[in-house]
């Protein structure tokens, strides 16, 4: 079968169902089929090798019993269909007989229908979707190796379905660290929420090459452990595992935070360690109980740390990806981690990582540690991987690469100190450094020229609680010297330390409003904050509209003459994903804009046509305050098209570039001064909606990029008509637009 548009042609399908609601839930479908593709594949190749093989699946709930289409006519569609998977399949396969002494590669089938669902409510589209995995062909070697790489586009899918400290580490990343962990034949590695796999699958492309025997074999066959806690992702990764020539794939569906890490021995250990935890995720409180107290941190990361250090194996080696949270942090569970790290593991080397690497599912920025359990940490080596060349961020379609990389790999068995531009690129802290001198704060080799971080809400307010809470330690930190300075045992310098804490808590709490504003606004225009609905259609439906406005506002000369470019499909124009059911478009396309006329002053008169000035801009609602005058016969003659109408958006673009204001009757018919821009929208646009996304960091950074001037930066509709927007149905504009102005008032206040 074609492989290139194998996700492609299911998406199409699964469209037209209605019982399918967004990206997650098409992923999940398409799981738990692949998996039963999969598995039927490699049944069939145990039955040959095992005399005596049984399939823990009735036979009737065999992939080859139901879902193959023989072309007899006989193959089951629509309501018999549904039927039989919603009410045979799934509780047969939910409900399999599984004991201790069964083998995982049967148990496996359980553990992944357990949360299983099928969502598709039109049997016809069922049979469709199964024809067309059924294509597939695994018992074509090339065939299932080139289906490999479609299921790495699959994963990547999950990085705009999944939920807050979830997502797909990029392949890059994960080859990266396989390949400078060095992994040797008879070792096994461990990664304790292992998502789909990413790690595993990397190991075992770097361990494969070293493979010589059939002894080799067995221990590449046994090398890898994995934990999962979600389903979904667990389902993905066993079925990886699979595709990837296991038949016994140790991959366990469970939560590695729930045993005691004063439980584990020896032989809960692994040579090797590769893990990305998640960040931000939320635990119940008894999961603190689980680790000393001086280690019990609210951070789900934080936790995963401890869990590492208590099971790498003497003489182990680990690369480990952190938020930088864990890096600033200085709270107290922090720094009892980081002082077990230190002490009592060699923290050799961390490698800062691009804020954009995860882009653009998520700007947390990120760094690798990597450490061993040889030695305390004496000294500790920083790199700081800057992007390439001719990239201002990575994305989905510019993506991290393994290429580039290079320059770490070239200076690893080389290393020495750099700078760049007067800032460290690569610098060695010795252990007193980081612990006496820096007080634990790892946040060292940082980026100079950082762009705007734009976190989604449950990461920006993950932030601040750390940021807080670090705070809050160094306060009480001080407050305990001071205990100590008037009870005449201690001495030390404590004011300074205090004011910089409290000045820094200040800061935070006065930052914070304004930072979730932004992240909840970027969540709105990137499809996130409100759900989609197939029956409010596409945003393809927008296009006639604008486009016959346009043509109107040319055809009465409000505009210069210029083409209608529709939707956006040119990847170097597209700041990130959006929904299906959207469009990007240029902001020229949806709304008629128009700067107001530069005009002397020689011109003003007492009374006549209002001069809308900035002054008029102080609220939300456009107003006579500050105004200057014009004749009534000389805008006629001059500037009659630039007169406002009710209803329209006028903008500040020189200087205050925050001021957005609606036109209300009192100035209908009044001219905006230069400096200040007037928005009409075309048919299908909401005019809030246009609002609220002028007030987004999208909207500002490419602003940013265009702006012009010396002193007083300005742009204007030269830049507006390089600037885009995306754009949902109407009905789900309303509905953001909705949503927000029931948000924003709490978070303002």
């Amino acid at each position: 079968m074609s492989l290139s548009n194998f996700v492609k042609r299911i998406r199409d399908i699964m469209r037209n169902d209605a019982g399918i609601n967004g990206d997650a839930q098409r992923i999940e479908q398409i799981a738990w089929m692949l998996f039963l593709k999969v598995y039927d594949s490699k049944e069939q190749d145990w039955e040959m090798d095992e005399d005596d093989y049984q399939s823990i699946i009735p036979e009737e709930c065999r992939w080859s019993s139901w879902a193959v289409d023989d072309k007899s006519g006989k193959a089951m569609t629509g309501n018999t269909l549904l039927n039989f998977v919603n009410n045979t399949l799934f509780p047969t396969l939910k409900g399999l007989n599984v004991t201790p002494d069964t083998p995982i590669k049967k148990s496996i089938v359980k553990t992944t229908f357990e949360d299983a669902n099928n969502y598709m409510k039109d049997g016809v589209l069922l049979r469709q979707i199964i024809n067309v995995i059924d294509e597939l062909d695994f018992s074509d070697y090339e065939e299932s190796h080139a289906f490999g790489e479609i299921y790495e586009s699959i994963l990547r899918e999950l990085q705009s379905a999944g939920s807050a400290g979830e997502f797909y580490t990029p392949r890059a990343v994960t080859e990266f660290m396989a390949k400078m962990i060095q992994p040797k034949i008879g070792e096994k590695m461990a990664d304790f929420a292992c998502g789909t796999g990413g790690f595993i699958t990397s190991w075992l492309k770097e361990l494969a090459p070293l493979i010589q025997n059939t002894d080799d074999q067995a221990d590449y066959d046994n090398s890898i452990y994995g934990i999962e806690k979600k389903q979904f992702p667990y389902i993905l990764c066993i079925t990886n595992m699979l595709l990837h020539g296991l038949d016994v794939p140790k991959i366990y569906h469970d939560n590695s935070l729930l045993r005691n890490v004063l439980d584990y021995t020896e032989d809960d250990q692994f040579d090797v360690i590769l893990m990305n935890p998640p960040y931000g995720g939320s635990e119940k409180a008894a999961v603190k109980n689980h680790f000393p107290s001086d280690l019990a941190s609210s951070e789900t990361a934080d936790l995963f740390m401890s869990v590492i250090m208590y099971r790498l194996k003497k003489n182990g080696r680990a690369a480990v990806i952190l938020p930088d949270g864990f890096m600033f942090g200085t709270d107290n569970a922090k720094v009892a981690i980081k002082k077990k790290l230190l002490s009592e593991f060699n923290l050799h080397t961390i490698i800062r990582l691009p804020g954009s690497v995860f882009s653009p599912y998520t700007p947390i920025t990120t760094n690798i540690l990597f450490f061993d359990r040889t030695k305390p940490t004496t000294e500790t080596w920083y790199y700081r991987l800057d992007k390439p060349e001719g990239y201002k961020h990575f994305s989905k379609t510019k993506p991290m690469k393994l290429e580039h990389f290079a320059p770490v790999v070239e200076w690893w068995d080389n290393r020495q100190e750099l700078s760049v531009d007067g800032f460290d690129k690569a610098k060695k802290y010795t252990v007193q450094q980081l612990s006496e001198g820096l007080g634990y704060n790892l946040d060292q080799c940082g980026y100079p020229h950082e762009e705007e971080e734009v976190l989604n809400p449950m990461d920006l307010i993950l932030r601040y609680e750390e940021q807080r809470a670090s705070l809050n330690a160094e306060i009480d930190r001080v407050l305990a010297d001071i205990t100590a300075i008037l009870g005449g045992t201690k001495r030390l310098p404590y004011t300074d330390r205090y004011e910089q804490a409290w000045s820094k808590l200040e800061d935070i709490n006065k930052r914070f409003p304004t930072d979730m504003q932004k992240s909840i606004l970027q969540l709105a225009i990137q499809g996130k904050l409100v759900e989609q609905r197939p029956e409010e259609g596409t945003a393809d439906e927008l296009l006639p509209l604008c486009r016959d406005d346009k043509a109107r506002s040319i055809k009465e000369g409000k505009y210069k003459k210029e083409a209608f470019r529709g939707a956006i499909t040119n990847n170097d124009y597209i700041p990130f994903e959006i929904p299906d059911s959207w469009n990007w478009m240029f902001i020229s396309d949806m709304s008629l804009f128009q700067e107001g006329p530069g005009i002397m002053a020689v011109d003003f008169r007492i009374t006549g046509v209002p001069l809308i000035r900035i002054a008029g801009m102080q609220t939300d609602i456009v107003s006579l305050e500050g105004c200057n005058y014009l004749d009534e016969d000389m805008v006629v003659s001059k500037w009659s098209h630039f007169r406002l109408d009710l209803g329209d958006i006028v903008i500040s673009s020189s200087a205050s570039m925050d001021k957005i204001a609606e036109v209300n009757e009192e100035c209908v018919g009044s001219i905006p001064y230069t400096g200040l821009i007037r928005f009409k929208m075309y048919g299908g646009i909401d005019k809030n909606y246009f609002k609220w996304f002028i007030k987004s960091p999208c909207y500002m950074k490419q602003v940013n990029e265009q702006k012009a001037g010396g002193t007083i930066k300005h742009y204007g509709p030269s830049h507006l008509k390089k600037m885009v927007i995306p754009i949902p149905p109407l009905a789900e504009q309303q509905r953001i637009v909705a949503k927000l102005e029931e948000i924003m008032p709490l978070v303002r206040n």
